[in-house]
């Protein structure tokens, strides 16, 4: 049976490391242009300015059409923001970036090294390589092409199983969640929605047997999808590589 649970409130999980206690995803709009951003904050849907020395750790805003041709967007304003050269057609897109693997090393006394692995730092006790993947589904107009169904190849990633121009308020809906290509069991799947309580979760549920999970959606407007997921490091440098994912959407 497909796990599904609704407006159930959780705190917003406890990072390990607190150098990475931010959010990540990604939005965008159309108007005289198309406007998205790189959303890398403490709470969802509040983008802020990303530090100067991480910003290159992210890899610039792409949107992808039906016919899998993809667009690198311009980035205008602050260092989160970027825009096209002219407005998106009628369609359904998908909008793209990743957080590039980074090490995160722990000392002894506690402190968070960037960019170092154990073999890099003498009195290091814990040693972390974090990806971060986020997903947008954009639709203008009414269309319904199903090509936001298949997988992008994130190595941890949410994909619908339906346009999500298709999703409504009271009527269930299906994701599923792949790591390394391969259906993601029993891992842990959040969301929220616009305006919900900072900090917490609007249902939250884990994944079946063939990494699915239906979701009742039970408000409209813009949501957000998140997991996690981890595996051992290659070798003795570093303990653990971290994957997080998210996918946004509208909810009509």
């Amino acid at each position: 049976m497909i796990k599904k649970i609704a407006l159930v409130v959780l705190s917003s999980t406890v990072l390990t490391i607190q150098s990475l206690a931010h959010d990540f995803w990604v939005d965008g709009y159309n108007s005289s242009v198309f406007k998205g951003y790189l959303g890398y904050a403490h709470y969802f849907f509040v983008p802020e300015k990303i530090a100067k020395d991480r910003v290159y750790i992210f890899e610039p805003l792409v949107i992808v059409d039906k016919d899998l041709k993809s667009t690198t967007l311009i980035n205008e304003g602050e260092n989160y923001q970027y825009s096209s050269k002219q407005a998106l057609d009628d369609g359904t897109y998908i909008l793209k970036s990743s957080y590039k693997p980074t090490f995160w090393t722990k000392t002894k006394d506690n402190k968070w090294e960037m960019g170092k692995t154990k073999k890099d730092i003498q009195n290091a006790q814990y040693c972390e390589q974090t990806s971060r993947f986020a997903k947008g589904i954009v639709n203008i107009g009414d269309d319904k092409n199903d090509f936001v169904t298949k997988p992008i190849g994130q190595n941890l990633e949410i994909v619908p199983l339906d346009n999500p121009s298709n999703f409504k308020v009271g009527v269930p809906f299906k994701v599923q969640v792949l790591l390394d290509g391969e259906p993601a069991k029993t891992v842990e799947v959040k969301g929220t929605f616009e305006n919900f309580t900072e900090g917490q979760f609007a249902f939250y549920g884990t994944t079946d047997s063939k990494g699915e999970i239906k979701i009742l959606p039970l408000r409209s407007g813009k949501w957000i999808l998140l997991t996690k997921a981890t595996k051992p490091y290659e070798n003795e440098d570093c303990d653990k590589i971290s994957y997080s994912s998210t996918l946004s959407f509208q909810v009509k």
